[in-house]
């Protein structure tokens, strides 16, 4: 039984555990959801409601499911859902694609970008493997007539480029890439170069081959493992080529639905307060009780 003494570099040093040992826990919401599964939530929840659905998960859910569809929609397969949900601290976009959280990091940032094409906002985001949120003091310039636009596949990748610093991100990978290839050398005789060394000199590398060689193949090879592997390039196209066949359903509510209301749960572990969290979603499920 160990247990962590020091992390130096990217080396863990450990030594033997005292005392009652403690098992980690993690926060099951956070393991990204595969196409396949979310593929497989989506056919569930559409039949979700449905007096023959035999699994007693789905029976377990049905007074969930059913608030849900009072309070705002259950999307069918070929349907996306959109809420818009306004109350006492601002204005609330919440969007459902179920892609995982790794695609909705991207997806939310794309669409937060796009939204500021029509007007000056700003947005704080949050997401989950079911879907994302944008929250704003503003109101939110969205409507039926302009979500077509917003959730067109037109543009895509140059519009999540724009949504985000993707040079940022390949000099961060390129270190990986010009330690394997042998252009910078991680260890001298005897001793390891720190990674803030390793960062300092592939960073260098880096901008003078992007400045001077931009097509060079280990540029174009850190720019495609970020789209690939950090942006999700594939699935994020096979994501927006699903949504533009799908029916959008735009719905507006006065108070947080049950699909939306633990996205907003994650965005509260994520802000300063001296209140428990516990004490925060009491307060949520109050307001909702009393609108309702």
């Amino acid at each position: 039984m160990l247990e962590v003494a020091m992390i130096k570099d990217m080396t863990v040093f450990v030594r033997a555990a005292k005392g009652k040992a403690f098992a980690p826990s993690y926060l099951g919401g956070r393991l990204p959801l595969s196409s396949n599964l979310g593929q497989f939530l989506r056919e569930k929840l559409s039949g979700a409601l449905n007096p023959k659905a035999s699994e007693k998960e789905l029976k377990f859910l049905h007074p969930l499911l059913a608030n849900q569809e009072e309070r705002s929609h259950i999307p069918e397969e070929n349907e996306f859902l959109v809420e818009l949900i306004k109350n006492r601290e601002g204005y609330h976009l919440f969007m459902y694609p179920f892609e995982g959280r790794l695609v909705h990091e991207v997806m939310a940032a794309l669409i937060a970008y796009r939204i500021s094409k029509l007007a000056p906002i700003s947005f704080s985001m949050a997401m989950n493997d079911y879907g994302f949120e944008l929250f704003s003091d503003k109101e939110i310039p969205l409507n039926e007539d302009n979500l077509g636009r917003i959730l067109t596949r037109d543009n895509l990748m140059n519009d999540v480029i724009s949504s985000i610093n993707a040079a940022e991100m390949a000099r961060r990978k390129f270190r990986d890439i010009a330690v394997i290839s042998g252009m910078v050398v991680q260890n001298f005789p005897g001793q390891q170069r720190s990674n803030k060394s390793l960062q300092s000199s592939a960073g260098l590398i880096f901008k003078v081959l992007e400045d001077y060689d931009p097509n060079h193949f280990l540029v174009r090879q850190a720019y495609t493992e970020v789209f690939n592997a950090q942006l999700q390039e594939q699935r994020l196209v096979e994501a927006f080529k699903r949504i533009e066949k799908s029916k959008i359903i735009l719905k507006f509510a006065n108070t947080f639905t049950p699909l939306s209301f633990p996205i907003k749960v994650d965005s509260l572990r994520q802000t300063l307060s001296s209140e428990d969290l516990d004490s925060r979603i009491q307060k949520l499920i109050q307001q909702a009780k009393k609108v309702k």
